[in-house]
């Protein structure tokens, strides 16, 4: 019987490595889908999106040198609290950064905004009873929220890819699409930010690069509505609670 050579070892090794770790991937993707559509109930509380946003750029610091990616953020100075789960909120950081990394080539950019959207409101005229009285902000519903971007200047996404990228298991298929990846990620971050209340949204052109975007709502916000909201957002992802 023939003897491996010590290189064969090695490669067939490597390989089995390979393979576990996508399998593991797999499997932890499949149970974080599974328990969000099991409509199982997740904590809201007042967070400091600044420290997620931050925390995520430090995992990824180094990926991004060795790639030749810069890495930057943009965020609003005295950003307000939002209600959200910080855990879940980094795995969403961490799917969309990663996938902007992954799909990023040489020599460009990848960027996290956050600020509050809408950021203005309408000024009203000073009072007829007291013209001293400085112009104010009309009382407008719902608040403004919290506005997250994860733009890239990558390669981009075809129209559609688009249609079908948020699917189960989807991949977009391209010049990097032997990259590993579970085709769940995205349906992944879909399922968070809706248990969040939200939506995520994303607009691409080939050549030119992709960009993710959704809202958090303020720490003030209403929190039964925020909750209804959650509840109702979608028929697969549904149920939140708020301390």
């Amino acid at each position: 019987k023939d003897q491996l050579t010590d290189e064969e070892q090695i490669e067939f090794l490597g390989i089995a490595n390979s393979e576990t770790d996508r399998l593991t991937r797999l499997v932890n993707d499949v149970l974080d889908l599974s328990r969000l559509e099991s409509g199982k109930i997740i904590q809201l509380e007042q967070m400091d999106i600044k420290t997620a946003i931050e925390q995520t750029l430090r995992n990824y610091r180094l990926n991004a040198t060795e790639k030749n990616v810069s890495l930057a953020h943009d965020i609003e100075e005295n950003i307000p609290s939002i209600l959200g789960n910080f855990d879940l909120l980094l795995q969403v950081f961490d799917n969309l950064l990663g996938n902007g990394l992954k799909f990023s080539p040489k020599n460009s950019t990848l960027i996290i905004r956050a600020y509050t959207w809408p950021d203005s409101c309408p000024a009203l005229p000073p009072s007829s009873n007291n013209d001293d009285d400085a112009p104010q902000c009309e009382l407008v519903s719902p608040l403004p929220k919290v506005r997250i971007e994860i733009a890239d200047t990558g390669s981009g996404i075809s129209q559609a890819d688009q249609e079908k990228i948020f699917d189960r298991f989807y991949r977009v298929e391209n010049a990097v699409h032997t990259e590993q990846g579970t085709g769940l990620g995205l349906s992944i971050v879909r399922g968070i930010i809706e248990k969040h209340g939200g939506n995520i949204r994303m607009a691409s052109e080939l050549g030119v690069g992709t960009t993710f975007w959704f809202d958090l709502s303020l720490a003030k916000s209403d929190k039964d509505e925020l909750l209804t909201k959650s509840i109702n957002n979608s028929d697969s992802f549904s149920g939140a609670t708020i301390n």
